[in-house]
């Protein structure tokens, strides 16, 4: 655990000193957010999931990059380590694409792949599709849709709904987030955090996740974001 909290302190120094600009958040709390990189901003991102009680105590290390490649969208790929009893490793990789609607509407598409890289067992899959809109006069974004994911077969086979909805508290610093993915597998989750963004580069999210139909496995999520600029 020593080892975990000097990683996690040198991670938030790097990102929280790198003065760079842009800005994107790109996730609600756990489903992707209508949020898109332009071509060369990169976000580098460190997300914490921990549960420090009961007796199924884990912590799950994701350090990640996400890059706009143009015409509205992204690719991202990332690691993350859980520990428990044992530890597993696992590839997370995704592509999100955009479409601009109006203004305040978007249509979001994207998919996410997870391979063990530790053990054999087929990857977990998770593609969606989702519509947001902003409501400026109340400073709420609201997004619905569907979802289609798995880990049994190598095509995703199980449907189910996403709900989403971000509300600005204080603007341009803290916003409340809360989101839901319908069903009881991994990906099934209430997710409810504060973000708080010290500085217009740097995002700090805080929050907990409650898997559906078991509140006993609740856990907790810390998550820092940084955005940066290659090309001026």
């Amino acid at each position: 655990m020593k080892k975990t909290k000097i990683y996690l302190l040198l991670i938030f120094l790097l990102l929280t000193f790198c003065d760079l600009k842009a800005f994107s958040e790109q996730k609600v709390v756990v489903i992707p957010s209508s949020d898109v990189l332009s071509l060369g901003k990169i976000l580098v991102r460190e997300s914490n999931r921990f549960k420090p009680f009961g007796d199924d105590k884990y912590v799950t290390l994701t350090p990640s990059v996400v890059v706009g490649t143009g015409f509205n969208s992204e690719i991202s790929a990332g690691v993350a380590t859980s520990m428990s009893d044992s530890t597993k490793v696992r590839a997370d990789m995704a592509v999100k694409k955009v479409f601009f609607i109006s203004g305040a509407n978007r249509l979001t598409v994207g998919t996410r792949i997870n391979p063990y890289l530790t053990g054999v067992s087929k990857p977990e899959i998770f593609t969606y599709t989702h519509f947001s809109t902003k409501i400026r006069k109340t400073k709420t974004t609201l997004t619905s849709g569907m979802y289609v994911a798995g880990n049994k077969h190598y095509l995703p086979d199980k449907p189910g709904v996403i709900l989403g909805m971000e509300q600005v508290i204080i603007r341009n610093k803290l916003r409340l987030a809360m989101d839901w993915t319908s069903r009881n597998e991994s990906y099934g989750l209430i997710g409810v955090a504060l973000k708080y963004r010290p500085v217009p580069t740097l995002s700090i999210t805080n929050g907990i996740v409650i898997p559906n139909g078991d509140k006993g496995k609740l856990a907790f999520i810390v998550s820092i974001s940084k955005n940066f600029s290659i090309i001026d």
